[in-house]
């Protein structure tokens, strides 16, 4: 056959063709045999190549394509089916054989046909033949109204044996079960759409049995409704697939609950919390990062971003952030954040410091990059470690002024360590090798004993030490130094022993002079006939020269705080004026008398610049003595003046109040005298006499009124005792207990703030005696009398009110002569006037006052003022 011809037949044909010679030579093929060789052997063939390259490309049908091409060259026709690729795909190979003119067979025509299509039909029809059954889902039908019409294998098991759908004619509409769970409302949504709905259901419950325990378990399913429409588009048959979820709904639900479990434990992380999404916005932020923007004064910006912000830029947060989500690793480091905040309408310089933890996480969701920030807060942490910095640059410092270095011995290896200011105490060059036993050779002998004794009960018992010991340096130089050691302890054994040595050199030559001026000061108070005395401010006694100690003669005072020695100057003057002393930083004096000696002494104390008092004192008794009969002098002499001029002013009131009330009676007395010796009848002279003895009882009546006022003015020195207003009033009470229960009046008393007086007994009992009885008498006809009492304290005196609801006074009329001799406002049968004379007298007497308040209808108020002692 003509090649070109041949060539062009072959190229025309739809399937993939190719022809082989007897040699199995390409002679020729179409463009689609190409295309398919390349993709799914891969090979790309040109004519004259042998077959057996496309054999190679696939090895396992090589045998077979030989035999098959034999078969073909001895003039058989056959096809068969084989295999390509991965997923395979199933290709139709048909061999013809070719003849030449003489009817030998001298070519082989294979045609290939994708039959994948076909085989896939074949294997589809057996698989729905037998997918109802093996469905690993329930799938139900039911006519449009409802009725149950087939079912597989798996919805039979869901369903159980029981279910009447196995038994008898069934509606899945008609099933109240169906419309609790909501069956029935999926399957007429389904009619109402004419297209699928798909919904989780709980529809069944299952008994799980542990032991004697039963456990009832909800059983979920993904349910999904579906009609088969007609040619007509109306539903001819609904479907329910059931597919049960259990294990992933109950899997959900614990998702869920793990979701709100972390959600509450990022919530309440003791560390600020924030999380960014890729492109730097803010997508979650806690609690304490919230509190954390509002205790700076920072703005929370919840639609900020962290790659666009100013403040973060500024800070380089967005680089930080940049890092993290490209290099995809956690980056954590401590950051310093100076900024200004508005505050009060003005600004506030802050400065924080944060421990910053930023790494990336795979959101597990959308599988997008996020980027969690953990915000600690060290502000006050990272403050705390420079100042123990600035502390520790402060000891050093320190230890260089005082002359004090550390040194430290391991009990395990006996390697001692000294400190930069040991090496330079004992004049060594710095980080010079240092054993115990090197170190004992700068102590001298004796001191080199007490330290090893001091060390070995300190390895032994755990005893601290603190010794004075002399040091040789390495430039012979002798120092006086102090060495403290201490133990320390690890699981109940001591590790080593650590503590300071301190040069007090300077401070041992400065105590030696002062022990020297101390003996020089001692001889000097001791020769002074003068006490003194050195305390501190609690008391202790720290110097006393001789005298001092004679007048305390107790003992050894140094040393001893004077107030547990003498415990009665505890809340004395004294103690007073030592806290005075101090208080004001100021000398004191004063006197005071200590009743153990009977004996005055008089004090100075001065304050001293080392925080002590200087305490000078001296017997002051002899003229403390003098001072006392010289005020008694004075106080006689006062008193006999004060009496005589209560005397004459007596004389004075006498002679005013007599010829005042006397007058008119002995006028009386003259008349009567004169009409009764004018007339001759006896029956008159008998009227007249009778007149005589009233107007004499009158005048008698008045002279004993007066001689009572008189002796009150009199006795000015009657004794005071302490009284209580309660106690003295039930006296009264007592005495006018007809005249209470007759009036029927109320007494109302308050003696709460000034319980008690210090006053005659006699004077305080007429007080109350007379403001009552004044309450009884002028009390008014149309209400219950009351009388209220009340003591109280002003001006450090007491004062003592007495209100009473009784008729009253016009004030303006009689105020002036309210309290005055006989002086009687009502028409009262028993007032003589008398009563408020004497109270008001005896009230003066002892230095007080009185006056009232009142108006007319409205009772009276007496306001006594009784002096202070």
């Amino acid at each position: 056959m003509n090649i070109a011809l041949l060539s062009q037949v072959v190229e025309a044909l739809p399937d993939p063709v190719a022809v082989f010679d007897a040699q199995l030579r390409l002679v020729t093929m179409n463009g689609a045999f190409i295309g398919e060789t390349e993709k799914y052997l891969a090979v790309t063939l040109k004519a004259g190549d042998s077959m057996l390259r496309l054999c190679d490309a696939a090895p396992h049908i090589k045998d077979d394509a030989i035999e098959h091409w034999q078969r073909a060259l001895s003039g058989e026709r056959f096809s068969y089916v084989v295999p390509f690729g991965q997923p395979p795909v199933h290709f139709k190979i048909s061999y013809s054989p070719l003849y030449s003119d003489n009817n030998n067979t001298v070519q082989v025509m294979m045609v290939i046909r994708n039959v994948e299509q076909e085989s896939e039909a074949r294997r589809n029809e057996r698989f729905f033949r037998s997918v109802l059954e093996n469905l690993p889902v329930g799938l139900q039908e039911f006519t449009p109204d409802g009725w149950h019409r087939n079912m597989n294998t798996a919805q039979k098991q869901i369903l159980g044996e029981d279910h009447p759908a196995n038994h008898e004619p069934y509606n899945v509409f008609s099933d109240d079960f169906n419309r609790l769970n909501g069956l029935a409302a999926l399957l007429n949504e389904v009619k109402h759409r004419k297209g699928p709905v798909k919904k989780e259901m709980l529809l069944q419950y299952s008994e799980q049995h542990d032991g004697n325990v039963t456990r009832i378990q909800p059983l979920y399913y993904d349910v999904t409704g579906f009609p088969v429409l007609d040619l007509e588009g109306k539903i001819a048959y609904l479907f329910i697939i059931l597919s049960e979820i259990t294990e992933k709904k109950l899997a959900v639900l614990s998702l869920e609950k793990s979701e709100r479990l972390l959600h509450t434990i990022v919530e309440h992380l003791p560390v600020g919390y924030i999380q960014f999404d890729s492109f730097g916005f803010i997508r979650r932020v806690n609690q304490t990062q919230r509190r954390f923007f509002a205790g700076t004064g920072l703005e929370e910006r919840p639609d900020g971003n962290l790659v666009q912000d100013p403040f973060a830029k500024l800070f380089e947060l967005d680089k930080l952030f940049m890092q993290v989500l490209q290099k995809g690793k956690m980056l954590r480091l401590e950051k310093k954040l100076e900024f200004q905040v508005h505050s009060n309408g003005g600004k506030t310089d802050r400065e924080v410091f944060l421990d910053l933890t930023m790494f990336p996480v795979e959101d597990p969701v959308d599988k997008d990059q996020i980027v969690v920030a953990l915000v600690n807060d060290i502000t006050g942490k990272k403050r705390q470690e420079l100042e123990n910095i600035k502390t520790h640059e402060f000891l050093i410092q320190t230890g260089e002024i005082g002359k004090i270095g550390g040194w430290e011995v391991d009990m395990t290896t006996r390697q001692m360590r000294w400190g930069a200011q040991t090496y330079k105490i004992h004049e060594l060059p710095p980080f010079t090798h240092m054993t115990y036993e090197k170190s004992m050779s700068f102590f001298t002998e004796d001191s080199r004993s007490r330290v090893e004794l001091a060390v070995s009960a300190c390895m032994q018992r755990g005893k601290a030490f603190d010794l004075q010991i002399t040091v040789h340096t390495a430039r012979n130089n002798v120092l006086q130094c102090r060495i403290i050691g201490k133990p320390e302890y690890r699981n109940g054994r001591i590790v080593r022993i650590y503590g300071v040595i301190q040069d007090v050199t300077e401070q041992f030559k400065i105590r030696n002079q002062l022990t020297r001026n101390a003996e020089l000061m001692r001889l000097f108070f001791d020769t002074i006939d003068m006490g003194y005395a050195v305390m501190d401010k609690e008391g202790k006694v720290n110097f006393i020269n001789r005298k001092a100690q004679e007048i305390v003669d107790h003992g050894k005072v140094i040393g001893r705080n004077i107030f547990e020695v003498f415990p009665t100057l505890v809340g004395s003057t004294f103690h007073a004026r030592v806290q005075q002393c101090m208080a004001l930083q100021a000398p004191v004096s004063f006197s005071n008398y200590l009743p153990a000696t009977d004996k005055w002494y008089e004090f100075l104390l001065a304050p001293m610049q080392d925080g002590n008092i200087s305490i000078f004192t001296r017997n002051i008794t002899d003229s403390k003595k003098m001072q006392r009969e010289l005020r008694k002098a004075n106080e006689q002499l006062s008193s006999l003046n004060k009496y005589l001029v209560n005397q004459n002013k007596q004389l004075e009131d006498f002679a005013h109040i007599t010829s005042h009330n006397l007058r008119a009676p002995i006028a009386n007395l003259k008349a009567l005298m004169q009409i009764m010796n004018d007339t001759d009848e006896e029956q008159e002279k008998a009227l007249y006499r009778g007149m005589f003895q009233e107007v004499i009882r009158n005048i008698d009546e008045t002279l004993n009124d007066l001689i009572e006022v008189v002796q009150i003015r009199k006795d000015l020195n009657v004794e005071r005792e302490r009284l209580v207003f309660s106690e003295r009033l039930q006296k009264v009470k007592d005495i006018l207990f007809v005249d209470i229960e007759t009036s029927g009046i109320e007494l109302i008393t308050d003696f709460s703030e000034a319980p008690y007086i210090e006053y005659p007994r006699i004077y305080l009992d007429s007080i109350l005696q007379n403001l009552l009885t004044n309450a009884i008498k002028y009390r008014a006809a149309d209400r219950r009398p009351r009388l209220m009492l009340q003591s109280r304290l002003v001006d450090g005196g007491v004062m003592l009110t007495a209100e009473d609801n009784g008729i009253g006074i016009d004030m303006e009329r009689y105020g002036a002569k309210l309290f005055g001799f006989r002086k009687t406002f009502h028409k009262n049968k028993d007032a003589k006037g008398i009563g408020l004379f004497i109270t008001k007298s005896q009230i003066e007497a002892m230095g007080g006052s009185i006056h009232a308040e009142s108006q007319p209808g409205a009772g009276t108020k007496f306001i006594i003022t009784f002096s202070p002692e």
